[in-house]
């Protein structure tokens, strides 16, 4: 034992946590939680304000919940999310679990460190996280010069930076294989209950709630989304993950499920009658087909003669249906072009900063004209607007707006090259995942290509979380010195 009285006074005040952090803190504060929403469910239930008051039930363990593990945060989000349109009085639950819960889970984590509740090692960020810091920086700054309400910081949050913060959540929470593993379930339950309620609004769309009530509804399978290329866009990563599950698995019920859930995914995704989705679809089917040969082609196989049988007697109508949208592709180009061709010029006019964020439906109509032999209509000068992420993005926010938005893909793209022989071939957190995550961005990204996904704030979340989980496994890989972030390394 060391002679210095105060040296051995020291390192024991080191090693032994204190009184706030061990008690207060992990415990203490569920139990504040749960108090404060236990009050305010009793003055609900005095009012009678029970529309308020059940939700109040379900935020009590949930709070007790986050605040032990702020990863599931991103859980709540991703089965709570798909249920409401941004419209009406259901703004109030994009803004409740989109704007506070996601950023209430980083916080807890920050906080965290910041108290060092846990053992952490410092964090350094890397240049892709950088450039997103400077693109919200941009941001921002743009949408005061260029003259708009500051109410369009909340619209910036809501689209590019609450999408960041799952991303930093991932990464400070270290979350990797045993997260990811976590969140399959959910996926597979999703699909599940999206390819149900898609199917029900094409044979019966009179079942469906109002709110689930769009214009297509009837004629193509969209689910709770409304837009066929957003519905598509989920169901593929979704398909993707738990597919992928499936097949390091080995055989088994569980195994089954995930196999028979990912046909019928595929079947939804055929009835969305969108040629653009059925290209990408096409292309993560072979990807599946390189990483899991025999199943997959078996699975293909078994799709195709049973939607072939359908398609010739129960379902000749929507074969129909499918044929007359192939025959209506060059009109529907031609519309396109009009709208893209509009974008483009306005990105010509300001190609450096763009017209700033939020302004693209406000000065696009000055750049609609004919393309071809084809007039702008009466609806896109008053209403139309962009379907190409890219060309909204470089129209708003230029050209260094767009190389800051997906530098981070590019970084990470390359260091997975490097990583990609140091990674075991089989088993969940593997090689195949690390390319079956990257068949996913890039799925994203050609859908993205026919719509403006900044309408669709679960896409473009599920985005980042997906390059969230890639940065977590190439940064194990390669180590902190070669990622920029330093972090525990535990699988």
């Amino acid at each position: 034992m060391s002679d210095n009285p105060i040296a051995v006074t020291h390192l024991q005040n080191r090693d032994r946590p204190s009184f706030w952090t061990e008690h207060l803190l992990l415990s203490g504060l569920p139990l504040l939680l749960a108090l404060g929403f236990g009050l305010l469910l009793a003055v609900l239930i005095v009012k009678e304000a029970w529309l308020f008051a059940v939700p109040v039930v379900f935020l009590v363990p949930m709070a007790v919940l986050i605040a032990r593990y702020p990863f599931a945060t991103i859980a709540i989000w991703m089965i709570v999310m798909p249920w409401f349109p941004f419209a009406g009085i259901y703004k109030y639950v994009h803004f409740t679990f989109h704007w506070l819960l996601i950023p209430l889970g980083l916080g807890i984590i920050l906080l965290s460190r910041m108290l060092r509740l846990k053992k952490h090692n410092p964090a350094q960020p890397g240049p892709a996280e950088l450039a997103m810091v400077a693109f919200a920086v941009v941001g921002v700054t743009s949408i005061f010069v260029t003259g708009n309400n500051w109410k369009w910081i909340l619209t910036f949050g809501q689209r590019f930076l609450v999408p960041f913060m799952a991303y930093w959540l991932i990464q400070l929470a270290n979350s990797r294989g045993r997260d990811l593993k976590r969140l399959v379930p959910i996926m597979l339950l999703l699909t599940l209950a999206e390819c149900v309620i898609g199917l029900v609004s094409w044979f019966a769309p009179h079942a469906l709630p109002s709110i689930w009530h769009t214009a297509v509804v009837g004629y193509r399978v969209v689910g709770t989304f409304g837009q066929p290329v957003a519905y598509a866009c989920v169901l593929l990563l979704f398909m993707v993950f738990f597919y992928h599950d499936g097949m390091s698995r080995g055989k088994g019920s569980a195994s089954y499920l995930q196999i028979l859930t990912c046909g019928l995914a595929m079947v939804c995704i055929f009835f969305t009658f969108t040629r653009g989705v059925w290209l990408v679809g096409a292309i993560v089917l072979l990807a599946l087909v390189y990483l899991y040969p025999k199943r997959t082609v078996l699975l293909i196989l078994a799709v195709v003669l049973t939607m072939a049988l359908l398609l010739s007697g129960v379902l000749a109508r929507e074969f129909t249906y499918a044929a007359d949208r192939l025959e209506r592709s060059e009109e529907d180009t031609k519309a396109r072009a009009v709208l893209a061709n509009a974008g483009l010029h306005m990105f010509y006019a300001k190609p450096v900063f763009g017209w700033g964020f939020g302004n693209y439906d406000r000065y696009d109509w000055k750049f609609l004209e004919r393309v071809g032999d084809t007039d702008p209509t009466e609806w896109q000068i008053e209403k139309g607007t962009s379907h190409n992420t890219f060309l909204t993005v470089l129209a708003e926010m230029g050209a260094v707006g767009f190389f800051l938005l997906y530098f981070p893909v590019i970084w990470w793209l390359g260091l997975t090259i490097k990583a990609l022989p140091r990674l075991p071939k089989d088993g969940f957190w593997s090689r195949r995942l690390l390319i079956a995550m990257w068949v996913c961005i890039g799925a994203q990204l050609l859908l993205w290509q026919d719509i403006d996904v900044r309408f669709f704030s679960y896409c473009l979340t599920l985005f980042w979380i997906n390059l969230g989980f890639i940065a977590n496994m190439v940064r194990g890989c390669l180590g902190p010195d070669c990622t920029g972030i330093s972090l525990l390394h535990s699988a």
